[in-house]
Formats: structure tokens, sequence, C-alpha cells
């Protein structure tokens, strides 16, 4: 089912800021790949695309404001410290499916990332928890959490 399948709105639809990023390993144990307080913004439109941009909160800044400048060096942390990727995305259950159009990490253009969505009991919070993603070298399920910013619609 697509966002504009169903007569009613998705409780999907909408803007979400990002509050929590947790990496579980295998053995249950958790780390903040984004550090303490992650920034991001998640948006779902109701005919059917997504876009999400996220990363660490505390980035450092470039020495130029060219936006194609900075060393190498800077780039490189840039890069690695930031995931952005939109595209059209399908509801089937409790799973969320983004088919990837574009994105800052090329081998996930064309690719499908599924998500399984939770709702916190007020509708105000949302939970997507990946299936295994290699992050940083090492294989884990991520979960993002994210507080309603716009109802959309």
């Amino acid at each position: 089912m697509t966002a504009q399948d169903g007569a009613a709105a998705h409780p999907l639809i909408g803007g979400w800021r990002l509050r929590t990023w947790v990496s579980i390993a295998d053995d249950g144990s958790e780390t903040r790949p984004m550090g303490d307080a992650p920034d991001g913004l998640l948006t779902y439109a109701a005919g059917g695309t997504m876009i999400g941009i996220m990363g660490s909160g505390d980035r450092p800044r470039f020495a130029t404001d060219d936006v194609t400048g900075g060393s190498r060096d800077e780039q490189a942390q840039a890069f690695a410290t930031f995931i952005a990727y939109g595209g059209r995305y399908e509801v089937d259950g409790d799973t969320v499916t983004h088919h990837v159009e574009t994105s800052l990490f090329p081998n996930w253009i064309g690719t499908q990332q599924r998500r399984r969505f939770v709702f916190s009991d007020d509708g105000q919070m949302l939970t997507l928890t990946s299936p295994p993603l290699v992050l940083g070298g090492a294989t884990r399920i991520q979960r993002l959490t994210w507080e309603r910013v716009d109802a959309g619609g």
C-alpha cells in the first residue's frame, strides 16, 4: 500500500525530527553512532515520496564557506557523519520500504531499505528499526526514534 491508496492519511505522513539513534550488536550491546544528540529530519509525503537526512549533532564546520570546498579530511569527516537519501515509499503492515532514488551513499541508489515502524501511544514518536546494516565497519541493527514536528497531509 502506498500512502495515496488509503482514504485516511497514514500516521507516517508528515515531518519528524531525529531524537535518538542506537546501533545494536548481536550480543545486545548498544552504541550511539552519531553521538548522544543526533540531528536529522524525515518526511513522508502523502503522495508516496520520502526524504531522510540524519547525522551527528556536533559536526564540525569547514574552514571555508564554499559548499563544494573543504579539505579532504573535512569532506571525509562530513561524509562519515551524515546520511541522506530519498525516493518512493510503500507501507505493508508494520514495515515501510524506502525505494532509494537518490542518496549521499551511491551504493544505496536503486535499493530497497526496509524499516519496521512503531508509534508511541500518542502518535508523537516514531521508532524505525532496520535489519542488520553495515555502519562504521560493523553489521548491526539500527534503531532511530523520531519526534513528530508536522502532521503533514
